[in-house]
């Protein structure tokens, strides 16, 4: 238990670091605590595999290299990288929301991974919004592994992992009004993730909303969310994986509110 509080701390200890441009604390001290907290609980209660499996975000780890790296673990599905700037032509950001002159949501790196018909991708969690566990329709289970580095991403690779991998479920800190038909997907480091069926996007919002507050807004079928909230500043990573236009999509943002 001592080892695996120490390597709590040494997580908490770098996800807590600021980030590189961050010139000030532009969170309340009560955010900080609370978003420290919610790192710290994660950890200790994870076990010491999972704990390994987290992503700070701003870009602080890995080698800079291509997109994908360039030995393949045998047996796994190809990974292919979206173009980026075609996607991020599917966001908006949305100008209802009260600091839009100051939010942001840039693609830092995109990709697509082979399936067949009987190992369609359709579930995805993390502990934070990288590395990325995935589900297949088969029962298997895949981790998706990327470097990050300057803002983008590169050198991803797939692995086997256990479908037990510690997840985190959390519940959304505001809903849409009453009659809505926004469908909820889920919520990660207390970014939520809605569906607008009619408008054939998904929306975001910001975390630790006390009312519905999406900020942005992507054409792009979203079946999961991930994240990891900017400790220091108000910002952070955002891991979104669904289809667009039926072909499956593994999103990763920097994102600004």
């Amino acid at each position: 238990m001592q080892a695996l509080k120490g390597l709590a701390a040494r997580t908490l200890t770098s996800a807590l670091r600021p980030a590189p441009n961050a010139t000030a604390a532009l969170g309340s001290v009560a955010t900080i605590q609370r978003r420290a907290c919610l790192l710290a609980v994660a950890g200790l209660l994870a076990p010491a595999a999972s704990i390994a499996q987290f992503t700070p975000p701003a870009g602080f780890t890995g080698t800079a290299g291509p997109a994908v790296a360039p030995q393949a673990e045998p047996g796994m599905p190809h990974i292919e990288p979206l173009d980026r700037t075609a996607v991020e032509r599917r966001i908006r950001l949305l100008p209802g929301y009260a600091n839009a002159a100051k939010a942001h949501a840039k693609v830092v790196g995109a990709y697509t991974i082979a399936e067949t018909p009987g190992t369609r991708f359709v579930d995805a969690w993390a502990l934070g919004f990288l590395p990325l566990n995935l589900k297949r329709s088969d029962g298997s289970c895949l981790v998706l592994d990327v470097d990050y580095v300057g803002r983008t991403l590169s050198n991803a690779r797939l692995r086997p992992i256990g479908c037990d991998a510690r997840r985190v479920v959390e519940k959304p800190t505001a809903v849409p009004p009453s009659g809505s038909a926004l469908r909820y997907i889920g919520t990660g480091w207390s970014f939520s993730a809605w569906r607008d069926a009619k408008a054939a996007e998904t929306l975001v919002t910001r975390p630790f909303a006390k009312t519905f507050e999406p900020f942005f807004a992507i054409r792009m079928d979203v079946f999961a969310i991930a994240a990891a909230n900017g400790v220091d500043w108000p910002g952070g990573n955002v891991t979104l994986a669904g289809r667009i236009d039926g072909r499956l999509a593994i999103v990763v943002l920097d994102v600004g509110y």
